[in-house]
């Protein structure tokens, strides 16, 4: 029976007999193509039951999925970081500029701070 021409219902062996060439050269092609679709379709069938090949078959998909996921979450991680690494450098400078504007203020401060006392004894000195 030829894979072209399945047998239609309600024919049955009358229509598998008149699928079956008459030539025997074709006979013999006929054979070798239903041998050829038979062997694949049993290594199909023991490539589906055989547990290893079912194994190795997952194998392959976790690690695609796993590579696929890391290269996400490293895409990720590194946008993070950038932008983390700008907001830390962000805040730096303002700390910088604020410890800048400090020392100002403090040294500011400070030289008032030593008139006032070099004011004070002077003026405490003259006192005596």
């Amino acid at each position: 029976m030829t894979a072209d021409r399945p047998p239609r219902k309600g024919q049955g062996a009358a229509a598998a007999a008149a699928d079956i060439p008459n030539d025997p050269q074709e006979l013999v092609e006929d054979i070798k193509r239903t041998r050829a679709q038979v062997g694949e379709t049993v290594e199909a069938l023991t490539a589906k039951l055989d547990p290893k090949t079912q194994l190795r078959q997952t194998r392959e998909r976790m690690k695609e999925r796993v590579s696929a996921t890391t290269g996400e979450v490293t895409s990720k991680v590194t946008g993070k970081a950038g932008t983390v690494g700008q907001q830390l450098r962000g805040t730096a400078a303002k700390a910088a500029r604020g410890a800048d504007e400090q020392r100002v203020q403090l040294a500011v401060v400070a030289g008032v701070t030593a008139l006032l006392m070099g004011a004070w004894i002077t003026w405490v000195v003259r006192r005596r």
